[in-house]
């Protein structure tokens, strides 16, 4: 197993063909958008392949390659109809890299990667595929998908250790290289102030939760932290901020249980850090991670965290910034999210840590991308 360090890189330019499943809003995307933008400021041809969505596609994106990566993967439905998809994706790529050859491709998420690897049989071209984290269940078959590439890059230490162990895949091959994540826009005092006046309401604690609302983040356990506290802390006003193909359903899970005043759906956001700010805690209740931005954006923001113990999560949050507690335990969460705000003084060192945790290198988006940078290099010369 393989970490980064940081050295001068040969100064020939490289045409990096950066894959995705689908260019939806996410983590996953904002990575793979902040890498390319990065390559191209430094020289580098950066071009995007995969389904087209709202953060990325022909209309955004000069020389996009649309491809149904999306179809390879569950939203394919059945196994025939995912084959087709996978077939015609790979013969579209095979075709794009005769006429644009490049030097390597860096796959995020196994359907690209498997795409990736039939594309390129007979052919001389490396291929990376970064694991973002996946339900316990999949690992092995990510692991089977990732082990026929070149490379395999996780931004957490935790996830390269389960892709070892229950995903087979050699340990030589994998890499861990983290996440830049960019600084924050500045927010006024006022700003904050009038949102968090907002939040609160007729409360005395605001806590912010920012992620997707599906299956992976676990809102149906929030909700049922939340019914729990609404009884024991009634001042606690819990915030999720966010959009998503469950909306609907927590919506009404959280209306059925009578959360109302408790629990606040803000939908999708523009000035997430700005939530983060006007927030005693951030909490996030995942059933699986590999390394969430949205815990270092609440460290940038000075907010302390609480959350569920996904891989790369332990490598962000020990009880200096905030607590890390068992996946799916209501009890555990709801303990955790009482014991940080039962004291102002200790909840405000652990902001102070958690602003100054934020400063590290490895969140960085210049000092990360020139780790991937360094390894794009060593890929191409394979």
């Amino acid at each position: 197993m393989q970490d980064t360090v940081e050295t001068d890189t040969p100064s020939k330019p490289l045409h990096v063909l950066e894959m995705g499943t689908q260019f939806g809003m996410g983590g996953i995307t904002r990575h793979i958008l902040g890498l390319s933008d990065w390559l191209r400021r430094h020289g580098h041809k950066a071009t995007l392949a995969g389904t087209a969505d709202v953060w990325a596609g022909p209309g955004t994106q000069e020389d996009f390659l649309d491809l149904p990566t999306r179809y390879v993967a569950g939203d394919g439905g059945n196994i025939a109809n995912r084959l087709r998809h996978t077939l015609s994706a790979a013969w579209h790529l095979r075709h794009h890299l005769a006429k644009n050859p490049v030097d390597l491709i860096h796959c995020h998420e196994s359907a690209p990667a498997l795409v990736a690897n039939i594309a390129r049989i007979g052919r001389r071209v490396p291929v990376a595929v970064t694991y973002h984290g996946s339900e316990p269940e999949r690992i092995a078959d990510f692991g089977r998908i990732a082990a026929k590439c070149d490379l395999v890059i996780t931004p957490s230490h935790r996830s390269a250790e389960d892709l070892a162990t229950i995903g087979g895949v050699p340990r030589a091959k994998l890499k861990v290289i983290g996440l830049g994540v960019s600084p924050p826009p500045e927010d006024s005092a006022k700003d904050i102030a009038t949102l968090r006046k907002t939040l609160l309401g007729d409360g005395d604690r605001v806590i912010v939760t920012l992620a997707r609302l599906l299956h992976q983040k676990g809102i149906d356990i929030l909700i049922d932290c939340v019914a729990r506290m609404k009884h024991t802390h009634p001042g606690y006003r819990f915030v999720v901020a966010g959009d998503g193909p469950d909306e609907a359903m927590l919506r009404a899970m959280a209306q059925a249980k009578g959360l109302g005043k408790h629990l606040n759906f803000v939908g999708r956001t523009e000035q997430p850090i700005r939530y983060l700010r006007a927030a005693d805690l951030f909490l996030l209740t995942s059933r699986w991670e590999a390394l969430p931005f949205t815990i270092v954006e609440a460290f940038q923001a000075g907010t302390p965290a609480v959350a569920t113990a996904c891989s790369g999560v332990v490598e962000l949050i020990d009880n200096t910034v905030g607590a890390v507690v068992p996946i799916g335990d209501v009890d555990a969460i709801c303990a955790a999210v009482a014991d940080v705000l039962s004291d102002e003084n200790r909840r405000m060192l652990l902001a102070e840590n958690a602003l100054k945790r934020s400063r590290e290198d490895r969140f960085d988006p210049d000092w990360v991308h020139r780790q991937f940078e360094k390894t794009y290099y060593e890929l191409a010369r394979t």
